[in-house]
């Protein structure tokens, strides 16, 4: 049906349209407007003055919000270009500065030679460089050799000197001065303390560079003797043998090491030395960082940790007597740092009591390690075997502790029976002596130990001997049933002095007189001539598995020398088990002063 309205509608539409205005475009165009605006300043960017309005248009809070906004944009964009250039601005060692070092005792002899005492040995390889250096990871370098060449029967080494090395007055280092270092050392009027290790080596100078060193049989130790100083021919050779020891070139050396010869201060009544300055020497096949090293000698491990501060800047304690009083030292820093040592209670296993690994493992677990460290030597660590932590071969053992059950069913499944308060064999009773130093560290240790065996069901006594007289009167002859002490390692970290069956008798070092066929085997392999690490870790590892089930003795704890400094040492590398026993191994490394260079790959 049609909309009677719609007519209507049609209308009223064309009306509308008749009377509405027209649209026109604006007269000047937008564009046109913005332009305009933009030209009232050369920035497109608002001034500051033009950022204030904006408080006005929005409210407190808003406001507030803004500014956090900002100052926290600026304060991440500030900590993104300073960690930017922190991890590109890298901080190096430099060469420089100075820093003196107090150490105990006064040298002699300050020459690769004759040295023999703690002291001498410490300094002389400051002065010093052999054909080879050791790394403190034990590994062998070439020094002023550039090439060290051994034979395939192990016999012949063939030394080729790096060009151009020369001595500390500027004379060149020749074949002939490492041909005159053996030769001294070989001749009986010298008394070399290195006679034993050169006696028959042959050495062979072929031209100024190059030479042979023959031995009579393979000896995978000889490498370490090659780190020993070289001494100036021109200078000794005019010296009569019978005179080396008097001459002063023993504390005014001319050498060839990483420092060279300043100046000595003595006293002035005794001539005793009480300091040595030594300088950075350039021209050294291993150049050190420091300019200036002092070495400060002084009479115990009390003088060295007063000396701190004031006269001294480092110094290095073995006493553990004297660590908690370092810690206290103001402005002082400490680290402690492991030794190659390990404090055991070794069985004399020629007693037929302790010739039985029953009564050994029996022992071994009633005693807990723990308690013995923290009683004697808190700063220590414990271990399970004379393999220590960083040598090859090692691996982590279960924590020890005591087990008095275990160790009573250990013995009496073995025969032994409880009468009263002790374990009894037939007509054998479970008594002996346990043998310690007369020093307070070992007898503290000794209390703990006699202690737990006692609650086991043992009878001992405790027998203290002067530490002095504990090697002829102990030791030597093996007088002893449980002998507390320490073995204490070489730079090779070599375990065959003390555990091989061959070393069983004076002067060897196998307290226990331990004999086992598989671990002898160990011990030959581990220092075969040409041995790999790889083998010789198998090695080590299968003497810790033999230790740990044989137990010719009870390893308790890992001594740690304590380093002490009031002034700010670096070192370029972490330490080691033989710098903590050398403390200037690492000599050429220590540094005070640093630079800083971009690098734009960290």
């Amino acid at each position: 049906m049609r909309n009677p309205l719609a007519p209507l509608a049609s209308r009223a539409r064309q009306l509308v349209a008749r009377f509405r205005r027209p649209q026109s475009a604006p007269a000047v165009p937008l564009a046109h407007d913005q332009a305009m605006v933009q030209n009232l300043n050369e920035s497109r960017w608002p001034s500051w003055s033009q950022f204030s309005y904006i408080f006005r248009y929005v409210g407190k809070r808003e406001g507030w919000v803004f500014r956090l906004g900002i100052i926290f944009l600026f304060l991440s964009a500030a900590l993104l270009v300073g960690r930017y250039i922190g991890r590109h601005w890298i901080a190096q060692p430099a060469v420089g500065g100075n820093f003196t070092e107090a150490i105990v005792g006064t040298p002699r002899f300050i020459n690769p030679v004759l040295a023999s005492s703690d002291v001498d040995l410490a300094i002389t390889p400051l002065l010093y460089s052999g054909l080879l250096r050791q790394l403190p990871d034990g590994t062998f370098v070439n020094d002023l050799a550039e090439k060290l060449e051994l034979s395939s029967d192990g016999k012949v080494y063939t030394a080729t000197l790096t060009q151009g090395r020369t001595w500390h007055d500027g004379e060149k280092i020749t074949a002939d001065d490492v041909s005159f270092t053996i030769e001294t050392i070989q001749n009986p009027n010298v008394a070399s303390v290195h006679y034993a290790h050169f006696r028959d080596v042959k050495v062979e100078v072929k031209d100024e560079r190059t030479l042979t060193l023959t031995l009579e049989k393979a000896d995978p130790a000889f490498r370490r003797l090659l780190t020993l100083g070289i001494i100036p021919a021109h200078i000794w050779a005019e010296i009569p043998p019978a005179s080396m020891s008097t001459t002063d070139y023993n504390l005014k050396p001319i050498g060839n090491g990483p420092f060279k010869f300043k100046e000595v201060r003595k006293k002035e009544r005794s001539g005793d030395v009480t300091s040595i300055m030594l300088e950075r020497n350039p021209a050294a096949a291993t150049p050190a960082l420091l300019q200036d090293l002092r070495i400060r000698f002084v009479d115990d491990g009390q003088a060295a940790l007063d000396s701190l501060g004031g006269q001294a800047d480092g110094t290095r304690l073995v006493s553990n007597d004297l660590y908690g009083k370092a810690e206290k030292l103001r402005g002082a820093e400490v680290d402690y740092v492991p030794m190659p040592q390990s404090v055991a209670a070794f069985f004399n296993t020629k007693r037929s009591l302790f010739g039985n690994s029953d009564v050994r493992l029996a022992l071994r677990d009633a005693i807990d390690p723990e308690n013995v460290r923290s009683a004697a030597r808190p700063s220590a660590r414990t271990i399970n075997s004379p393999v220590l932590r960083d040598m090859p071969g090692w691996s982590e053992l279960p924590d020890r502790h005591a087990d008095l059950a275990g160790a009573r069913q250990r013995l009496e499944k073995a025969g032994w029976k409880k009468e009263g308060d002790v374990y009894v064999k037939g007509k054998v009773k479970l008594e002996f002596t346990l043998t310690v130093p007369d020093v307070k560290e070992y007898v503290d240790a000794a209390n703990v130990i006699v202690g737990a065996w006692k609650e086991l069901g043992a009878v001992v006594t405790v027998h203290a001997v002067d530490p002095s007289a504990l090697n002829k009167e102990v030791i030597k002859d093996r007088t002893f049933d449980v002998l507390l002490y320490a073995d204490r390692y070489d730079a090779t970290l070599d375990l065959y002095p003390f555990w091989h069956s061959t070393q069983s008798y004076d002067p060897g070092l196998n307290l226990t007189s331990f004999y086992s066929k598989e671990l002898d085997a160990a011990l030959d392999k581990a220092r075969t001539a040409n041995v790999n690490e790889a083998d010789r870790a198998a090695a080590y590892a299968k003497v810790q598995q033999i230790m740990v089930q044989e137990a010719p003795a009870i390893f308790l704890y890992q001594p740690a020398a304590a380093i002490v400094h009031t002034k700010t040492l670096h070192v370029t590398n972490a330490p080691t088990l033989l710098t903590a026993s050398n403390r200037f191994l690492d000599v050429a490394n220590w540094y005070v002063n640093t630079d800083h260079v971009w690098r734009w790959s960290p």
